[in-house]
């Protein structure tokens, strides 16, 4: 069977869900701070004829335009680039990256490369939004999935050759910080108690999942920030099944229920509910429906999913089946697919 159930730690209690203690800089974003990605077009070489088609034009352009910018000319009909590939090269510059530090740099071909294993990436500039450059990649593949991918990293490949200017503060000088809207109004409120706690007169607004706050009196800009970023927020755990599709992985909490239903797939019926546990029978002939009691009340996902385990149902069907549970209002919990 492809792909795997894993049944969360979370765990059903009778009284309600379980308050579980978050860092706060786990759940919340500082306005200004945010991970700047750049972009370049570079080129691949060092390849074991697996490069781009000798068809390429373009990369025969770019081939030699690099000859050229050191001062020889090279027909660029006359080159056979099987042994490199165009790329798309991108990085993530984190918040006040200082010049010269080093960041990972991740590769990914452009037109018909069959691998990019054993490729040095060439020295590439790496732009931001605006144009200008901010980094310099260079350095040895590692390729991903095997030696007949088209994509790779470069580990620490990147060096920050500008530093991006953040401004955290507004023209108040107040702060700005976001609550992960994934988790809840809720959540909000929580967080504004647990720095009113500590700071009582910072907090000047809160606008949905954005909370704004003035500076403490006697305090610089990052030393809150530090003093932010080491708190700690009780939340309540929301029952929440979590799907890839595309690696064919269900994690779900133990507390998320399946209320009374009945599902019919491949000829086979499961019914959560209205009967006595018991997985197999069949109701007739050999054709026939076979049909499944889960529970007398209600299921977890993990009941489910294990029952549907014991009929030999795929993973696939397994999802299928959760998505129109939850379109129907069985699943009691959110259901996030990515």
């Amino acid at each position: 069977m492809r792909g795997l159930f894993i049944t969360g730690l979370f765990v059903f209690i009778a009284a309600g869900l379980f308050a579980e203690s978050v860092p706060l800089k786990n759940i919340i974003s500082i306005e200004g701070m945010q991970v700047n990605p750049v972009l370049g077009y570079g080129i691949v070489v060092g390849l074991k004829g697996t490069g781009d088609s000798t068809t390429g034009s373009q990369t025969k352009e770019v081939l030699s335009m690099i000859a050229n910018n050191f001062g020889f000319y090279v027909d660029p009909m006359l080159l056979k680039p099987k042994n490199s590939a165009i790329v798309l090269v991108s990085a993530q510059l984190p918040p006040f990256a200082p010049i010269g530090s080093h960041v990972d740099v991740s590769v990914a071909s452009v037109f018909d490369a069959k691998s990019l294993e054993g490729g040095e990436l060439i020295i590439t500039p790496l732009l931001g939004g605006d144009n200008q450059i901010y980094a310099i990649a260079q350095g040895r593949l590692m390729v991903e999935n095997g030696s007949k991918s088209v994509t790779g990293i470069v580990p620490l490949g990147g060096i920050v050759q500008e530093e991006i200017f953040h401004q955290i503060t507004d023209t108040n000088g107040q702060l700005t910080i976001y609550v992960n809207e994934k988790l809840g109004m809720g959540v909000v409120s929580k967080v504004k108690e647990t720095i009113q706690k500590k700071y009582p007169d910072a907090i000047t607004k809160v606008q949905n999942y954005k909370i704004r706050m003035k500076i403490p009196a006697g305090m610089e800009i990052y030393d809150f920030i530090f003093e932010l970023n080491k708190m700690s927020v009780d939340i309540d755990q929301e029952p929440r099944v979590l799907i890839d599709a595309k690696q064919g992985v269900i994690v779900s909490g133990g507390n998320v229920m399946i209320t009374e239903a009945a599902v019919s797939f491949k000829g086979t019926k499961v019914q959560v509910g209205g009967g006595a546990a018991s997985w197999g029978g069949s109701s007739g002939g050999q054709n026939a429906s076979e049909t499944v009691k889960v529970m007398k009340s209600s299921a977890t996902v993990a009941e489910l999913a294990d029952g549907l385990n014991k009929l030999g149902a795929s993973t696939d069907e397994i999802i299928t089946i959760l998505q129109l549970l939850y379109k129907n209002g069985n699943l009691k919990g959110k259901l996030e697919i990515q």
